[in-house]
């Protein structure tokens, strides 16, 4: 089965479209240049071997021209230069500057003209490299002169442009490709601002906006980010209002059916059923007010309003404190070894103390009862570890648990409002931190919140 291919980014897609770019103009630039410099090398290559062959035939030509003169002599008084080698026909005869006899075969090219009377220029590929062939008539003395001169300082030179073009183009295709890379980077800057915006925005800061710019293009993504925060901002508080009047509302006939009920339940002579009745109305009316409860503080979580100044605190205090609010042994936290210092964090400390105290009870309550505590300095973050001797969680129900009015079961299914990991949850991610679920080795649960702590303070 083939895997999905991976979408390029659009930092990806600028990059290489600036090197796509570069290759194909330094492509056209190289190619241009070395056909145009071939094309004037090799015109200078045969005006060279021409001059050097009309000479050359000219002393030919005077030296037959003498009575007596056989055409090995005329050969022989010449010094061809380097890499050429000389060709004479003369009465159907060939002769050479060289002890070769390849002339008729070298010279194909140019025979055809040269015996119409015409001065030839051609090029062989018989030879290694390439040969250019010039082939001159001599009627005067009834023969036809030939010159091959190798081209091999020409091969070698546009051997060495082709290189040199290539390397420049490369170069130049990685120049592209970094100055697309450099071009992207400060084009999806502001993106990168507004991801991060967003971020925050997400965490609860609902304070966080956009720098004002005066660039035309990013103006109207700056001005739609922060009216659309703002308008989020003015949303969660409407939200936030709504609950929290609604629950002061609710408040008054909640006291007074508790009032009411509590009363009921003392009252002598009630049937078996009548208080039966009154008992599970009692109950679920004192579910209905943590639910209450618990819905007015989240709505002050979601509007992102601390209840108390924040304070530098002691972790381990602040647990302790935690376990006496449950009214649970304080002996259930791990001490610490003696002289070593424990880690502060800075908190709502009335936020973070329901924090911990809605964990302690999750576990009193879903978990079999809490079997230890634990505070752990992790340098930069602090993890308070509340561990548990129940039946643990499934692996499907290990996210949704903080999720509002979720319930995963438990040794008391149905005793709470289901808002109880919910607040823990976000008032963890109001304070920069995170919470989540672990499963121990001998088994049961560990519930895991964790928070910054405050660098460099240790008590």
């Amino acid at each position: 089965m083939r895997s999905p291919r991976r979408a390029r980014g659009l930092r990806a897609s600028v990059t290489l479209a600036f090197a796509a770019g570069a290759l194909a103009l330094s492509a056209a630039l190289a190619l241009g240049t070395y056909f145009s410099a071939r094309h004037f090398l090799i015109e200078q290559r045969e005006r060279t071997a021409t001059r050097q062959a009309f000479t050359d035939s000219a002393v030919v030509r005077d030296d037959l021209l003498t009575s007596g003169t056989e055409v090995g002599d005329a050969l022989g008084s010449l010094s061809p230069p380097a890499g050429a080698v000389i060709y004479v026909r003369r009465h159907g005869e060939w002769y050479s500057s060289s002890l070769d006899s390849a002339g008729p075969d070298l010279t194909s090219t140019v025979q055809p003209v040269v015996g119409q009377g015409q001065v030839g220029v051609g090029w062989t590929t018989a030879t290694d490299p390439s040969s250019v062939v010039v082939g001159i008539p001599l009627p005067a003395v009834d023969a036809e002169y030939y010159e091959v001169s190798s081209a091999e300082e020409l091969d070698h030179t546009l051997w060495t442009l082709g290189i040199a073009l290539t390397v420049c183009a490369a170069v130049t295709t990685l120049a592209g490709a970094g100055v697309g890379r450099a071009v992207s980077r400060h084009i999806l800057a502001p993106l990168a601002d507004v991801a991060d915006a967003a971020v925050r925005v997400s965490a609860g800061d609902l304070t966080t906006r956009l720098a004002e710019t005066d660039d035309p293009d990013l103006a109207a993504l700056v001005g739609s980010f922060n009216h659309m925060v703002d308008a989020l901002h003015e949303r969660i508080e409407q939200d936030a209002r709504f609950a929290a009047d609604v629950s002061h509302e609710l408040r008054t006939p909640v006291t007074t059916l508790t009032t009411s009920l509590s009363l009921l339940e003392h009252t002598p002579g009630l049937s078996p059923r009548a208080e039966e009745a009154v008992h599970l109305m009692s109950e679920e009316l004192a579910r209905f007010r943590r639910a209450l409860e618990d819905l007015l503080v989240l709505g002050r979580l979601d509007a992102g309003r601390d209840e108390a100044e924040r304070v530098v605190i002691d972790a381990d205090d602040l647990v302790d404190q935690a376990l006496r609010a449950t009214r649970l042994p304080p002996d259930l936290l791990a001490p610490r070894p003696p002289g070593t210092p424990g880690p502060a964090v800075h908190v709502d400390r009335v936020q973070v103390l329901r924090a911990l105290a809605n964990l302690l009870r999750n576990a009193e309550l879903h978990g079999g009862g809490v079997t230890r505590v634990s505070v752990l300095d992790g340098g930069s973050v602090v993890d308070v570890r509340v561990e548990d001797d129940g039946p643990g969680v499934p692996e499907a129900d290990r996210v949704r648990i903080f999720e509002r009015f979720a319930r995963a079961g438990g040794a008391k299914a149905g005793t709470g409002s289901g808002l109880g990991l919910s607040i823990v949850a976000q008032t963890v991610r109001n304070h920069g931190g995170e919470v989540w679920y672990a499963d121990r080795p001998t088994g049961g649960a560990a519930f895991v919140m964790r928070l910054p702590s405050v660098p460099g303070v240790r008590r």
